[in-house]
C-alpha cells in the first residue's frame, strides 16, 4: 500500500522520535512511503537556515498525495502545511488518518478538524504505546474498503420509532443514524479490532 506520511519540522527535537516511530512502523508493515523526507529533515535540522525551493516541495507533496492510497499525518503541532495536506487529501478523497498526542488547544475539547464532515477523515489521539494499534486499525478499515453498501434490515416498531424521531431531531438521514450507531459499536469492539489486524 502506498502511503503519504506528513508532519512538520516545527518543534522537531520535541517530536522527532514520534515521527520516526510512525514512519518506521509504516515501512515495517510493508507500506511504500511516497516522498519520504524525514531523514533529510533530520540531517538538516539545526544547520544554518538555507533557502529552499518551496514551489518544488509543494508540487512534490501534491503529486505524492495524488499517487498515494492513504495519507497519514502526525498533527500534534498544528501548522499550515500539514493542514493543507489534510485538506488536499480529503479533496482527492484519500483515506486520511490524522494522529495527535494531545488536542490542538487544551482550552477546548475539540479542534477545527472535528468540524470536518468527511467519510475519508479519521482523527485519533495516540501514545507511544498504542500508535501501532491506531495505524493497524485505520489500515484494516481501509483494506476492507470504504464505500456504501445497501442492506435491508427489519426493525421492531420501537426501533423504527426511535430512528424516525432521531433522524428528524438530529437532522440526519436514517442511514447516517444507523452508520453512526454501528461505527460507535465497532470502534469499541476489541474482538473486531483484533480481527482487522
Amino acid at each position: 500500500m502506498k502511503v503519504f506520511f506528513g508532519t512538520t519540522t516545527l518543534h522537531w527535537r520535541d517530536y522527532r522520535d514520534y515521527y520516526f516511530s510512525i514512519r518506521d512502523y509504516l515501512k515495517e508493515i510493508g507500506c511504500v512511503i511516497l516522498q519520504d523526507w524525514i531523514d533529510e529533515a533530520d540531517r538538516f535540522y539545526g544547520t544554518p537556515y538555507k533557502d529552499r525551493n518551496i514551489a518544488k516541495i509543494f508540487k512534490t507533496i501534491v503529486n505524492a498525495i495524488n499517487e498515494t492510497n492513504v495519507v497519514v499525518i502526525e498533527y500534534t503541532v498544528p501548522n499550515f502545511s500539514s493542514s493543507h495536506q489534510i485538506n488536499y487529501a480529503l479533496l482527492k478523497k484519500k483515506p486520511t488518518l490524522v494522529m495527535r498526542l494531545t488536542k490542538d488547544n487544551p482550552r477546548f475539547s475539540d479542534s477545527y478538524l472535528e468540524a470536518i464532515q468527511s467519510p475519508h477523515l479519521t482523527l485519533r489521539d495516540y501514545t507511544k504505546e498504542n500508535y501501532k494499534e491506531v495505524i493497524d486499525d485505520f489500515l484494516g478499515i481501509v483494506e476492507i474498503g470504504l464505500g456504501n453498501q445497501r442492506y435491508n434490515i427489519v426493525l421492531e416498531k420501537k426501533q423504527k420509532y426511535y430512528l424516525d424521531w432521531a433522524s428528524n431531531y438530529y437532522k440526519k438521514s436514517r442511514s447516517e443514524m444507523i452508520r453512526e450507531l454501528i461505527d460507535g459499536k465497532s470502534d469499541k469492539d476489541k474482538n473486531y479490532r483484533r480481527y482487522l489486524k
